[in-house]
């Protein structure tokens, strides 16, 4: 009997050292395969992104050829071009030995016949280029379109690839659990006649394969740097909330907002800097929010928040609270204080039906014109905006300012640029001319954040300038003897600056409309004057010789220009208002627009601040003695129509100035 029973007990602990050894190989086995799947996958990914974006720098490369007058410019970009396409290739060729199944391969071989056909369209677009034709006109342009078209198609196709990757991965993941179980199945049958502790040994192995399976569900839909969600799951929440919202209406809010300022953070200490800020910023975040909201980093400095069940006017204060949490957000690195802010684009949705991509594509142009308006704000669709938004691609916009251009669909506004010093008040009202797009209705304005990317895009910014000066130049000419009496700013961009034929234009206008040169004050970026210089100079000495003026627009944003500044006969220098909205707040900020003021008063230029906003920050810039202010705290935008009105009006006896701001 004790014979039986020690063969028994033998058995017993036989059958738990198997069970035992066998559950830790199994475990173990699993975990190493769970990992390298995830490896494989996770490096299949990147190749493939790796091919999209040099894509997508092509399709930038054949955008930006037909732009670049310059045929050595132009050469340079198509260096570039092909410096593209032998990086897909490299990232092509590592990806081809790491395809597991016949869906792979065969998508890829339909990837290679995509890319081997675009060779015909890519040369006869690159001939058109650089033949003596020129670069925009229609045939040229139809060519390189026919090539970005392809180039886009093979994106597609690549977004599907990358989907069949992850698929691949889960359906082996899957399988691997399957065969998993199976094995834990056997193995706690076999030991289910030993003891409970077989069966403990069994539940362990279980709940450890069950959190290992939590782990990486949890580690492929957030983002490794902040712990917040990542784009793709994102992008599924949002999209089973709007699935949910098709079939019972319910109201929800989107955001999507990046950081200003960011970009100082990494530039100034590094890469590891800037990653400790968004965590500490997203840990803020997410302790901010309310329990139903949902935030994801869906980018570098870009993040999104999901408010269901949230009326517009919740999701406004919602907004508005994430814009103070960043603004109060003070980030310490190696002794030094930065803040960063946030420009937020806010969209209503679940009412009306409306796709991802569209929902997506409103709250990024939100988010554009946030940073247009001044940067650390909010803003939302306006009336029609949304609509003009939900059927329009790059080139409808293209086909819209060409009607605009046609039909008179601009209108034109002015802003009050305001002496902070009465010494300098000569008498004259001086203001910025600003553009805006005519609605479809015409009743509603889009601003210039919605369609002027299409038209830096596709080359149409300079016929857009030609419309901004002859139109202003008709105005300023019909009031008349009050035109002594208004100096308007005009702005032109980098590509009409650098174009002498617009320099040409400007002259013949000038003397056509009859306007003394003296009321005129051109308006040049820094960063397109940094950009090309020699034409910049060549366009400040040639008009104003005629006797216009000249400003120095957005300076500071880049401070590249401090070297260059002395060889650009410019008459204003005017501060980005990045720097100027916040130094009532920001000691940094203070300390950058008294350098940038003082510099500007040693080379002789009178200096004007940009996005005045308050009573405070007015004070500051007096103290400072900076010379003139421009913002919505002195004036907000208006029509130039009104503008007249309110000056005919004028008896005469009160200053220009006082008068409209009044």
């Amino acid at each position: 009997m004790k014979a039986i029973t020690t063969v028994g007990f033998a058995i017993v602990i036989g059958i738990l050292l198997l069970s035992i050894i066998g559950g830790y190989h199994t475990t173990h086995q699993y975990n190493d395969q769970m990992s390298g799947l995830v490896r494989v996958a996770g490096m299949k990914t990147v190749l493939a992104y790796t091919m999209r974006e040099s894509i997508r720098e092509r399709i930038d490369s054949l955008r930006s050829m037909p732009r670049q007058n310059d045929l050595f410019d132009r050469d340079e970009e198509k260096m570039r071009f092909f410096g593209y396409a032998a990086k897909y290739v490299r990232a092509r060729e590592t990806l081809i030995d790491r395809l597991v199944n016949d869906n792979e391969r065969q998508q890829f071989d339909v990837l290679d016949e995509m890319a081997r056909a675009l060779g015909e369209p890519n040369n006869r677009a690159l001939d058109l280029l650089f033949s003596d034709a020129t670069p925009s006109d229609g045939e040229t342009m139809e060519a390189v379109q026919a090539s970005i078209d392809g180039h886009l198609a093979l994106l597609a196709r690549l977004d599907d690839f990358v989907r069949t990757i992850h698929q691949t991965a889960q359906n082996q993941i899957h399988q691997a659990g399957n065969e998993f179980h199976q094995t834990v199945l056997l193995s706690t049958l076999s030991g289910m006649g030993a003891l409970a502790m077989a069966i403990g040994i069994a539940v362990f192995v279980v709940m450890n394969a069950g959190a290992r399976n939590r782990q990486l569900s949890h580690h492929a839909a957030h983002d490794q740097l902040t712990g917040l969600l990542n784009r793709q799951a994102f992008e599924a929440t949002l999209g089973q909330t709007l699935e949910q919202s098709e079939a019972a209406p319910q109201q929800h809010a989107l955001l999507v907002f990046d950081l200003d300022r960011f970009k100082v953070v990494n530039d100034t200490c590094g890469h590891p800097a800037g990653d400790s800020l968004l965590r500490d910023l997203s840990d803020c975040l997410a302790a901010s929010l309310r329990g139903s909201d949902v935030i994801a980093r869906i980018g570098g400095d870009e993040f999104g928040v999901l408010l269901r069940y949230t009326n517009a006017k919740d999701a406004e204060a919602v907004a508005e609270k994430i814009r103070r949490t960043v603004e109060n957000f003070e980030f310490i690195w190696d002794r030094q204080s930065f803040r960063v802010y946030a420009s937020i684009g806010l969209v209503p949705f679940g009412v009306e039906p409306i796709t991802l991509e569209q929902l997506l594509g409103i709250a990024d142009a939100c988010c554009y014109s946030a940073k247009e308006e001044g940067r650390n704000r909010v803003h939302q669709p306006g009336r029609g905006n949304e609509r003009a938004l939900r059927r329009s691609g790059e080139m409808r916009w293209v086909t819209r300012i060409a009607d605009a251009i046609a039909n008179d669909g601009f209108i034109l506004f002015g802003q009050i640029i305001k002496p902070l010093n009465h010494e300098l008040d000569d008498g004259r009202l001086a203001l910025e001319v600003l553009l805006r797009m005519r609605d479809d209705d015409g009743l509603g304005l889009i601003p210039p954040g919605l369609f002027m990317p299409a038209a830096e895009r596709y080359g149409v910014v300079p016929d857009i300038d030609r419309w901004v000066v002859r139109n202003s130049l008709h105005w300023l000419a019909g009031l008349g003897p009050l035109a002594n009496s208004v100096r308007i700013n005009i702005n032109i961009c980098g590509p009409a600056a650098s174009d002498p034929q617009f320099h040409l234009y400007v002259r013949d206008e000038i003397a056509d409309s009859g306007v003394p040169p003296r009321s005129l004050c051109f308006e040049i970026t820094e960063s397109a004057a940094v950009r090309s210089l020699s034409n910049a100079a060549a366009l400040i000495e040639g008009l104003g010789d005629l006797g216009c003026q000249f400003a120095l627009d957005d300076f500071g944003a880049g401070m590249s220009s401090f070297n260059q500044l002395r060889y650009l006969k410019v008459d204003y220098l005017k501060i980005d208002g990045s720097f100027i909205q916040n130094i009532d707040r920001d000691p940094i900020n203070r300390a950058m627009v008294e350098s940038i003021n003082t510099i500007g008063k040693k080379l002789g230029k009178r200096t004007v601040a940009e996005y005045v906003e308050n009573d405070r920050i007015k004070r500051l810039l007096c103290e400072m003695d900076v010379d003139f202010a421009q913002g919505f705290g002195l004036h907000k935008p208006e029509p130039l129509s009104q503008i007249e009105a309110t000056l005919r009006e004028s008896d005469g006896t009160r200053s220009l100035h006082t008068l409209i701001v009044a």
